[in-house]
């Protein structure tokens, strides 16, 4: 059995899926593996559900981390974790991120983010 080779264009990016946080190949301005988005029409629309980066986010800000924090760790800019936070507040139904976090401990609702080697 010969190894695989994968030749990638050269303007592609290796990035992490924002639902799943699998890794995958994106070509430009792509955050959603090509599994995910074809599963899009088919899930349920649920309010409560929370993708996998909003429940990285949520293990943060219980973590009483900053914006500029939350940013650094996941390699997002500050407005963007700020657009995070204002969908999971809506999805959540809360108003702060005191009330969120209380409320991740209370129900676990974000995941636990893998240990640091």
């Amino acid at each position: 059995m010969e190894p695989r080779i994968s030749v990638l264009p050269p303007n592609a990016l290796s990035r992490s899926c924002s639902r799943c946080g699998n890794r995958f190949c994106a070509a430009a301005r792509e955050y959603i593996c090509p599994q995910c988005r074809d599963l899009k029409g088919r899930e349920p629309k649920n309010g409560r559900s929370l993708s996998f980066r909003e429940q990285q986010i949520v293990a943060l800000v219980r973590e009483a981390k900053a914006n500029k924090e939350i940013a650094y760790e996941l390699c997002l800019t500050e407005g963007t974790v700020k657009e995070y936070l204002h969908h999971i507040f809506r999805k959540l139904h809360v108003t702060s991120r005191t009330e969120l976090a209380l409320r991740a401990y209370r129900e676990a609702i974000a995941m636990p983010l893998p240990l640091a080697n």
